[in-house]
């Protein structure tokens, strides 16, 4: 999605819930500015900027992102239809279309090598996953621990659980992630 595609999206889904610029800022802990700037198209937010905004206006990415699909009956989704969005550090492809009839959410994730931390995340699904390539990666769950993932191992977040996952090593990471139920 072109940049001013994705703010003028933003801002329709604002409208449409009729939410202002202020309340969005509120919400978001942004600046009405900020907000502006990428409702017009002249800021590009990262991904953890971006889910704020669309966790505010009561979406997720896939809702946002993914294309609906009459199709469920065909049992193949070519790579041609799947939506990605990412910046410097993050890329998601989502790999099966929005639909009613699909159990869960699968994406195909690809983490950069950052020497920072990354922000907490809490999601209202399970989520599951496996390394693919690259790392090692640390993994954090509050209150439950740290681990060490490397190529082949896989990890399994209950549904509200604050986590976070970080690239340690120095080629990006790619992981498939599953949630269930989707969160579309």
């Amino acid at each position: 999605m072109e940049l001013t595609d994705l703010g003028k999206a933003i801002q329709d889904l604002r409208t449409q819930k009729g939410i202002g610029l202020r309340e969005l800022a509120r919400m978001t802990e942004m600046s009405p500015a900020s907000i502006v700037a990428i409702e017009k198209g002249s800021s590009s937010p990262n991904l953890a900027t971006l889910h704020k905004i669309l966790k505010a206006l009561g979406t997720t990415f896939a809702e946002f992102f993914v294309k609906s699909s009459d199709q469920t009956q065909l049992p193949v989704f070519t790579a041609k239809d799947m939506r990605s969005i990412s910046d410097g550090n993050r890329k998601y492809t989502f790999l099966l279309p929005k639909s009613v009839d699909m159990k869960f959410e699968m994406i195909h994730e690809t983490i950069a090598p950052s020497g920072e931390q990354s922000d907490w995340e809490e999601h209202d699904c399970d989520l599951g996953g496996v390394i693919l390539s690259g790392g090692p990666a640390r993994l954090e769950i509050e209150d439950q621990g740290q681990w060490t993932l490397r190529k082949g191992d896989s990890f399994y977040i209950k549904t509200g659980s604050k986590h976070r996952l970080m690239n340690m090593g120095k080629r990006p990471i790619k992981q498939i992630t599953v949630m269930d139920p989707p969160r579309y």
